[in-house]
């Protein structure tokens, strides 16, 4: 078999549904199957894929894994020679899984460790892809210059990935919501660290494959829609949310970085959010949670 297609699912059932329907819809000319992992949802996704797609192979986890060990767990019962992760919020308007086969194979010599697709919105407007290896200096600079935006009335933005004449570009980590490698290298680079819950699990797998000499794109013939953040049951601003990720990211440097300069960080990420309790959108409550989980 050419590729495994592995999804998460968490009571994402409509969502869900219209990413495999786009799957079948636009996938030819590749031998493919289609593993979902559901982590314990209650809100009759599994009876849906039984029902509407009973050719689909659904592993239903008793409890939440999060992201990456669900994903993991999607691996151990994989056929396929390739893996393409792809989340529940996604919508494939192309051939996208043949043309991330068909690249991977026919281009030997760019040393490829994994790929994804430039993604956009459901108004065609190109969204977050892929991004640099964070660095601590890097997440201390855009909080501080997201506070002054606010101040001085001017928006932060991203730097927008652009191909110009190309039909690839090289990037540090592409985002976790469409992730094409083999499975050989998925095990090799040591799969999704299970230390992580959610957030920074497909940024410390791509660090892992990049200490082993390999690259990874963005190419651009997939069309991929990313409905972004929909598929977490969460408010676009929430503490609960901003927890998880900070989580996830204290996570990530205190596995890959200087034990002392990563609790000189943690010090001075305490100090430039302190400005967050003062928030009138949070309660007392998620003050205190919030505050709690930067110190503990």
């Amino acid at each position: 078999m050419n590729v495994s297609i592995i999804i998460v699912n968490y009571n994402t059932k409509d969502l869900l549904s219209n990413c495999i329907g786009s799957i079948y819809s636009n996938t030819k000319d590749v031998d493919f199957e289609i593993i979902i992992v559901d982590n314990a949802s209650i809100d009759g996704s599994q009876e849906l894929i039984k029902e509407k797609f009973p050719e689909v192979v659904l592993i239903e986890s008793e409890v939440n894994l999060g992201f990456g060990k669900a994903n993991n767990l999607g691996a151990e019962f994989a056929k396929g020679d390739y893996l393409f992760l792809l989340n529940s919020d996604t919508i494939l308007q192309n051939n996208a899984v043949f043309y991330f086969l068909d690249f991977y194979k026919k281009n030997n010599n760019l040393n490829i460790g994994c790929l994804g697709g430039m993604l956009v919105d459901e108004n065609g407007e190109i969204i977050h892809s892929a991004e640099q290896f964070p660095l601590k200096r890097t997440v201390i600079f855009k909080i501080i210059n997201n506070y002054l935006s606010k101040l001085f009335k001017y928006p932060y933005k991203l730097d927008i990935i652009k191909f110009d004449n190309n039909r690839y570009v090289e990037v540090d980590y592409i985002t976790g919501a469409d992730l094409f490698l083999t499975k050989e290298l998925f095990l090799k680079a040591g799969k999704f660290d299970p230390v992580f819950f959610m957030y920074f699990e497909e940024t410390d797998l791509q660090l892992q494959i990049h200490k082993l000499g390999l690259k990874r794109y963005l190419i651009k013939e997939p069309k991929i829609i990313h409905l972004e953040g929909a598929s977490v049951a969460e408010e676009d601003f929430s503490a609960k949310k901003r927890m998880m990720i900070n989580d996830g990211m204290f996570k990530y440097f205190k596995k890959n970085s200087f034990i002392l300069s990563y609790y000189l960080f943690r010090f001075v990420y305490l100090i430039v959010r302190l400005p967050i309790l003062l928030d009138k959108r949070l309660t007392l409550k998620e003050k205190s949670q919030f505050f709690f989980s930067l110190v503990s």
